[in-house]
């Protein structure tokens, strides 16, 4: 067999293709360790309402870092659509049972990735596998997406709507003029709701001095405990008590039907009889002024007021 002989310029050529291609596969090697290619891989998984922007390849991240990517996006029979992310083996530790992912945009007008929130520490670690509870969330750019936009718009046209009918009402003439009416009565309304709540203070401060509220509530109990002490006593007394009051009623009753015909019949008479009746009165008591100036009983009735002043005297002194 012939040996191929190479020239020195062919052996320069070959060495530096080998270290070319010998760097190409360092530089592979070290992405692909940066990139996780060659770590534990732990699967998770979780469910969304709205997974815009969400494919196979989506960063997952945690607390800022690169930390895993998704794997699979289903959607389920309750249109909901269903998660499948793995996290490097490094981090597996830090997502715990009360940790909650959501879809956040880095920038603006960036890709949405999966934000894996760390747990607290005295929660247990998230088994693989396992459900994440996810939180729906809302940045710029799903709002001015196609879909929301649209219907944000139709809510706005019905607030629109709304408004063109108040501005309407508002239009009439008599209506403008009632709510100024309002307005015009909320000052008058407003003083007298202060001066309630001041007085309802003063009347709370005065019921809490010295403990009333409390004390009436205790005279209260020990009221209603007395009777209920009174009431088998008055009961094995008198059973027939409540029968007896209510005969009792009764014959008032009666009594108050029968009088009304007599009172209504000498009611005309009444304010002449009581006229009679206070002359009468007064002309008594000007016959025993009259019989105290007699000259038989002005002595008698000089020694009776002797006595009342001499009997006074002594109560006065007392005090």
């Amino acid at each position: 067999m012939r040996k191929v002989k190479f020239n020195k310029f062919e052996r320069v050529a070959g060495l530096f293709v080998m270290f070319a291609i010998l760097g190409v596969a360092i530089t592979a090697i070290s992405v692909a360790i940066k990139q996780g290619w060659f770590e534990t891989k732990v699967y998770y998984s979780t469910v969304f309402e709205n997974a815009d922007g969400v494919h196979p390849g989506t960063l997952v991240q945690m607390a800022g870092l690169r930390a895993g990517a998704v794997d699979d996006v289903e959607l389920q029979a309750n249109n909901k659509i269903r998660v499948n992310f793995y996290v490097l083996g490094k981090f597996q530790n830090r997502i715990h049972q009360d940790s909650e992912i959501q879809l956040l945009r880095p920038f603006i007008i960036g890709e949405r990735v999966l934000d894996v929130g760390v747990g607290s520490e005295s929660s247990p670690v998230l088994a693989a596998n396992s459900y994440v509870k996810s939180i729906e969330t809302i940045d710029f750019m799903t709002v001015m997406s196609g879909k929301n936009l649209s219907s944000y718009l139709s809510k706005l046209g019905g607030i629109l709507e709304n408004m063109q009918i108040l501005v309407e009402a508002f239009a009439d003439k008599r209506r403008a003029e009632s709510m100024v009416r309002i307005f015009d009565r909320m000052d008058p309304l407003i003083k007298n709701l202060n001066t309630m709540s001041v007085e309802v203070i003063k009347l709370s401060k005065q019921a809490t001095h010295n403990d009333g509220v409390e004390k009436l509530v205790g005279n209260l109990a020990t009221t209603t405990s007395e009777i209920n002490r009174i009431l088998p006593e008055l009961n094995q007394e008198n059973p027939n008590l409540a029968k007896d009051l209510a005969v009792m009623t009764q014959n008032l009753a009666v009594m108050t039907k029968a009088l009304g015909p007599a009172v209504q019949a000498v009611e005309p008479e009444l304010p002449g009889a009581s006229v009679r009746l206070v002359e009468a009165l007064n002309e008594t008591v000007v016959v025993l002024k009259a019989m105290q100036k007699s000259f038989f009983m002005k002595s008698n009735v000089r020694e009776v007021h002797e006595e009342e002043e001499a009997r006074r005297v002594p109560a006065n002194s007392n005090k």
